[in-house]
């Protein structure tokens, strides 16, 4: 019988230990915690609802930049998703979306809407779903750059530096 009371006493300073171990664990934790929450912005200080693009001055010369011409056929949410991703590329002038959907409105509402764009959107509603549409000579082209693609291609990462006046498709 005292061998029992002895192998007891082990398990309680060892219970007693994990539990010292646990609470100082715990207390770090809740430490590290609160420093972590005091470095968050306030609601005050939040500036998400200001951060909107705002739209470019038209002072970049269309030598300088390049347009985009995309076609797309029933791919609107994709296309707003598109659109979006190109407003970031650097030195583009326009992008001119050839609507394919014959019948259907464009979604030019929708997506001016959406809040001021630093690149111009064009819509141009075409008679006949054609692939070829988007090779058509566009008035609204103002740089001798420009790029194709199309609404069935991802997005392509756009890395421009002067233009050599080339035209890239895809």
């Amino acid at each position: 019988m005292r061998w029992f009371h002895l192998c007891k006493l082990p398990g309680r300073v060892m219970g007693i230990r994990l539990l010292r171990f646990t609470s100082v664990v715990i207390i770090v934790l809740l430490l590290v915690a609160g420093a972590l929450t005091a470095l968050l912005p306030t609601i005050k200080d939040d500036k998400l609802p200001n951060s909107r693009r705002e739209p470019k001055t038209q002072t970049q010369s269309a030598l300088d930049s390049f347009t985009l011409i995309m076609q797309t056929y029933n791919r609107t949410d994709l296309l707003l998703k598109l659109l979006n991703h190109y407003q970031a590329i650097p030195h583009l002038h326009k992008v001119i979306v050839v609507w394919n959907n014959i019948g259907e409105k464009t979604p030019e509402e929708m997506w001016n809407s959406l809040g001021p764009h630093p690149v111009p959107v064009v819509f141009k509603v075409q008679t006949v779903n054609r692939m070829r549409n988007r090779l058509q000579n566009f008035p609204d082209l103002e740089t001798k750059a420009l790029s194709r693609t199309c609404t069935t291609i991802n997005p392509v990462c756009f890395k421009w530096k002067k233009p050599q006046y080339v035209a890239l498709q895809t």
